[in-house]
């Protein structure tokens, strides 16, 4: 899904411009960013027309800027044809503030404007999503040691996590509706360590 897709981009983006910002300059001993990140995945189904709602939700703490959570939402429902599959992808560029407290706890709240978009043919639509989640850490952490190749080891330490709150998809049209997680294992937070040396 195109949810994963973006968030990826989006982190391998963040990720590169914290090691690059590291690597830049006179040679050092040795160098080290973090960056922390929480996620889950929420599901929904408008009550109106029986259409079914995915988000990927994730947070996002870089080192030099202030925590921040994105997410797009994905419709479900009977598509031309027959079957089900997507009927709406609903993007924003648009982010909420949000909290990451390491591998204990996060939060993000606020709302997001939303374009829909339909692969389906269907009119395009413009709404809201309203935002409150919060993670809480559970369970042992697990601690990963990767080395990049190019002088540089990263350290990826992962907790599950149990979220609470949900987000609320406002597009007349579309659907309104609102999606929790209702799968622990979709959700869980993570710190990054990079250390490079000369």
């Amino acid at each position: 899904m195109r949810t994963r897709t973006a968030r990826r981009a989006l982190t391998v983006a963040l990720l590169a411009a914290t090691t690059g910002a590291m690597t830049a300059g006179p040679a050092a001993a040795e160098t080290e960013t973090r960056i922390g990140f929480a996620s889950t995945g929420l599901d929904g189904t408008d009550p109106r027309t029986g259409r079914t709602l995915h988000s990927g939700f994730d947070v996002f703490d870089p080192p030099d800027e202030n925590a921040f959570g994105v997410t797009d939402v994905f419709v479900g429902g009977v598509v031309t044809g027959g079957g089900e599959g997507i009927i709406y992808e609903c993007m924003t560029e648009d982010r909420v503030r949000a909290r990451l407290d390491a591998l204990s706890s996060a939060f993000a709240a606020g709302v997001l404007r939303v374009d829909c978009f339909s692969p389906d043919g269907l009119p395009d639509r413009s709404g809201y999503v309203v935002v409150a989640l919060s993670w809480r850490g559970t369970g042992p952490v697990e601690r990963h040691v990767f080395d990049r190749g190019d002088g540089c080891t990263e350290y990826m330490d992962v907790r599950g996590a149990h979220v609470t709150g949900r987000i609320v998809l406002i597009v007349p049209g579309v659907a309104v509706a609102p999606l929790a997680n209702e799968d622990p294992a979709e959700s869980e937070l993570r710190q990054q360590r990079i250390v490079c040396s000369s």
